[in-house]
């Protein structure tokens, strides 16, 4: 089993030596792509089993596992120093080789780390460490075999320094050749790669699962309370600095929670129906009574499912009344959805603006089910500063022919990746999702995603 070991510093103190032609915030754009064009190659490469990123920037620690990596907080111990450590934990994994592979390597991808992997494996040099030696002098990739007595020296001519140390250690070492050796340390670097191996960076969405928010109560000043976690984020350097074009997830439970939209069915007296259809289906009658509440029109009842339409125009299962993850009483408690998603949207997004001086995009999400297929998916049931559509309608497709009805559901297919990051069962109600794409638009609802009633073939 091969595991890569992948260095890394800080998104926002990489390549400062293109900081005469490149801003922080550019350089920060700039390290966070090329650290996850080289996780995705990582992950592509077959002959990788394992991927494990040392760094202490926790955005960087963040990013890897959104890819599947296993992330190493160092310290901020020194890079050969961090590099040994991710050595020790992929010895400890039981892997029986390595790869050191640095982040800005201009033609990383799958196929070239196979390559070099191939060539390090060919005869008996797969005993031996393997040296790649980049353009500069340096080392772009060092393949060690497991267990190894070998010190890193990653830093100005340390393809040298590698062979020196192989001297040391009794192992001759293997001279690999392969396109990565160049990489990509100036502007000029940036210039060739992007000309000899576009794109040098590749567009990607991130989600983060942002902790700290605690527990969440009836009455408790939610808008206050994510604004001052997303602030403490941003301070940690765990999300990085917020930008407008961001998207915050937050779960319908905790609005619901904090706005009171709660039900004790200790005081609810079900009706006949609810009692009836409850007794057929083994269900509470309380809580099938509480759904028949929050419903405007009842669609189907039938095998103990409810599928109704709420006030807000929602059709769904059971109104959007749930018992789970309520607290200590779970299973006497219910939530309903908060009365008007969309303003608990905006109040949210209006305290994230005064507390980081940044207005990024909200989103109210909860999980729904879908006609003709298993399973849930999480979707957009409020929102504020974004457009919860893009219309693509009369623009050309790939092929150059004009699309006719084609328009994205930009805001539930935010809400689902944000799920990803979050999980149902980790307790952790609040995301960030970066590089969706979605059109700020200061009056955006979720109404406008609803589709009209005349449009409904099945109602």
């Amino acid at each position: 089993m091969i595991i890569a070991v992948v260095p890394f510093r800080s998104v926002e103190t990489s390549k400062e030596r293109m900081a005469p032609a490149l801003d922080p915030a550019a350089r920060s754009e700039l390290a966070a792509r090329l650290l996850e064009r080289t996780l995705l190659a990582l992950s592509s490469a077959p002959s990788v089993a394992r991927t494990i990123l040392v760094s202490p920037d926790p955005l960087a620690r963040a990013l890897a596992r959104g890819y599947g990596a296993e992330a190493l907080d160092d310290d901020g111990v020194p890079l050969n120093a961090a590099i040994e450590q991710g050595l020790r934990a992929a010895e400890a994994a039981g892997a029986r080789a390595a790869v050191v592979i640095p982040v800005d390597l201009a033609a990383i991808d799958g196929t070239a780390i196979e390559a070099l992997i191939a060539e390090w494996r060919s005869g008996s040099t797969a005993t031996q460490p393997g040296i790649l030696a980049a353009s500069d002098g340096g080392t772009a990739a060092l393949v060690l075999p497991l267990p190894t007595a070998l010190v890193p020296h990653f830093g100005p001519a340390s393809a040298t320094a590698h062979e020196a140390e192989c001297v040391r250690i009794g192992t001759p070492a293997r001279k690999l050749h392969s396109p990565l050796a160049d990489d990509i340390d100036t502007i000029e670097d940036l210039a060739s790669a992007v000309r000899q191996h576009p794109p040098v960076s590749r567009a990607g969405i991130m989600a983060i699962a942002i902790d700290g928010l605690g527990e969440i109560n009836a009455g408790d000043d939610l808008p206050l309370l994510i604004a001052t976690c997303i602030a403490r984020a941003t301070e940690r350097h765990e999300i990085g600095p917020l930008r407008p074009d961001d998207v915050i997830a937050v779960t319908q439970k905790i609005v619901s929670k904090a706005e009171g939209a709660v039900v004790d069915l200790a005081t609810v007296e079900p009706r006949e129906e609810a009692r009836v259809y409850a007794e057929r289906w083994k269900r509470d009658p309380r809580q099938v009574e509480v759904v028949l509440r929050e419903a405007v029109r009842v669609v189907r009842m039938d095998r103990g499912v409810i599928i109704t339409e709420t006030a807000h125009g929602f059709v769904l299962a059971n109104s959007g009344v749930d018992a789970s993850n309520v607290g200590p009483r779970s299973g006497e408690i219910v939530t309903l959805l908060p009365r008007d998603p969309d303003a608990s949207a905006q109040r949210i997004r209006q305290a994230i603006g005064a507390a980081t001086g940044v207005t990024p995009g909200v989103i109210i999400t909860d999980s729904f089910g879908r006609p003709w297929r298993l399973g849930i998916t999480d979707v957009a049931i409020g929102v504020a500063g974004i457009d919860p559509l893009e219309d693509l309608r009369g623009t050309p497709d790939a092929d150059g022919r004009v699309m006719a009805a084609t328009v994205r559901a930009v805001a539930d297919q935010i809400a689902a990746t944000a799920e990803l990051a979050l999980g149902k069962t980790a307790r952790r109600p609040l995301a960030l999702v970066r590089g969706a794409g979605a059109h700020i638009a200061e009056h955006g609802s979720i109404r406008d995603s609803l589709m009209p009633s005349d449009w409904d073939l099945f109602r």
